[in-house]
């Protein structure tokens, strides 16, 4: 449900359907093509007979025509600059609408999943917002890009799959034309201030103020324009108040989003025959140069300590191809937010030069190195085998301190320890067959992300999933 009265944006479509434009808080309706899930490449595939489209906004016909909608537009805006052209697990994901109560989705390498829960305004459907439903493709589309990701024991490399995630939802909001038009109308074509577009997920995070006041933005989820700059995540508290900054991964992901919307802005601006006036097309233009600029960048990346800083640089490194402006704008922004350092920064381009030979491909940086942590402090009798952040660095790019200088990044296992350390004293660990009664730990309710299995006869650390931080919070 939603407060709003819903409204109507755009043109009248021959065979189309209503669909929520951005999210069902902001209550603006508009029509789109009826899509073809099992469209290829990134088919979906929706358990049970598709319904007949409805206008009724709280019918569970609604909700599948808005998620199948948003879901078809995001798999064909990322497809073209994809190097693979299927999901990680296969041609097809399953999507699942309605998983029962929970404030929450996740994406668990099996499927799309998607609960409902209460709100003051009655209940919520997390696969009514095609925020929310962008998001969690997006983690899918991360997987196909950069599965080393999924297993990597890091802060920064689950915080990047969340702002990937964010990134995602925003882009694909932008290839509508009405909401390209409306946003530009509402931000007076300064695309760098808050709005329906960068305010994401408003009515979910509606439903989770209602139950902790402080754990979500003050009228949305998560607000892609904000003021965080990068600090090393292992210094920062566990949890904190949606108003700071913490190393958990959600709240650790705005530091990236939040550079990645601010250049974004700039780009348009650079790019606009009219700087204070750019138009829809040229919006549409830019987020598929942003696209393309960031997947190249994933590629080429090393999943490292700091991996904000390493995509940080390769986006600087694959933008001059889109505009010879870009990089300039890139490098301002990230030096502004500490994601670079102004020695990386300035000297980005003679790195570049020295090392393209180098440039590994994904396929040559090889799997991720694995460690057994002593794990007693775990309640557990035995190591614990995880995979670090441990790519080889084509070259030196680091993050900043507080007066713009580099910083020397942790060491793979350091970083590896400080994410476990945090999983679990949050609570995030399923410790699967190992028996409960023992362990210096209950196991409780918090969404368990991770679980640790036997394999080979150790004992090892897997991602189960990536959830859209709602229900750890409320």
């Amino acid at each position: 449900m939603t407060k709003h009265v819903p409204k109507t944006s755009g043109s009248a479509i021959t065979g189309a359907i209503q669909i929520w434009e951005d999210d069902p808080g902001s209550g603006v309706v508009t029509q789109a093509p009826l899509p073809d899930p099992k469209k290829t490449p990134f088919a979906y595939d929706f358990p049970g007979a598709a319904p007949a489209p409805s206008s009724d906004h709280s019918s569970a016909a609604f909700r599948y025509w808005v998620a199948a909608e948003a879901l078809r537009r995001g798999a064909d805006f990322w497809a073209p600059a994809l190097p693979t052209k299927q999901w990680q697990v296969g041609p097809k994901l399953k999507v699942l609408l309605d998983e029962g109560e929970d404030l929450n989705a996740y994406y668990d390498r099996k499927a799309l999943n998607f609960f409902h829960g209460p709100s003051p305004d009655g209940t919520v459907y997390s696969g009514d917002s095609p925020d929310i439903v962008c998001h969690e493709m997006g983690h899918a589309i991360l997987d196909s890009i950069k599965p080393e990701l999924w297993d990597a024991a890091s802060q920064e490399a689950g915080a990047f799959h969340e702002s990937t995630g964010d990134m995602s939802a925003i882009l694909s909001a932008l290839q509508l034309p009405s909401l390209r038009a409306a946003i530009l109308k509402d931000t007076s074509g300064q695309l760098y201030r808050s709005s329906r577009l960068s305010r994401l997920a408003e009515q979910l995070g509606s439903a989770i103020r209602a139950q902790a006041p402080d754990a979500v933005e003050r009228d949305c989820l998560r607000n892609a324009v904000n003021s965080f700059n990068y600090q090393d995540p292992s210094t920062l508290p566990m949890q904190a108040p949606a108003a700071q900054l913490a190393s958990e991964v959600h709240s650790f992901s705005r530091v990236f989003t939040g550079a990645f919307y601010e250049a974004l802005a700039g780009f348009l601006r650079a790019s606009a025959a009219h700087a204070d006036s750019p138009t829809a097309d040229e919006l549409l233009a830019v987020s598929q140069q942003m696209r393309d600029i960031l997947v190249e960048a994933i590629v080429n990346a090393p999943v490292v300590s700091n991996f904000y800083a390493q995509v940080a640089a390769a986006m600087v490194q694959a933008s001059g191809k889109a505009n010879a402006a870009y990089p300039a704008i890139l490098n301002s922004v990230f030096v502004r937010r500490a994601i670079l350092s102004l020695d990386t920064a300035t000297s980005l381009q003679a790195m570049h030069v020295a090392s393209a030979a180098a440039l590994a491909a994904p396929a040559k940086l090889g799997p991720l190195d694995k460690v057994a942590l002593p794990a007693a402090h775990y309640g557990l009798s035995e190591p614990l085998v995880v995979e670090t952040p441990s790519h080889p660095r084509v070259f030196a790019t680091f993050a900043a301190t507080v007066n713009a200088r580099s910083r020397e990044p942790s060491g793979s296992v350091a970083a590896a320890t400080a994410f476990v350390d945090a999983l679990f004293a949050q609570g995030r660990v399923d410790y699967g067959e190992l028996r409960t009664d023992k362990l210096a730990f209950a196991q409780g309710r918090r969404m368990k992300t991770h679980k640790i299995v036997r394999e080979s006869g150790a004992l090892h650390l897997k991602r189960r999933l990536f959830d859209c931080g709602c229900r750890h919070c409320a």
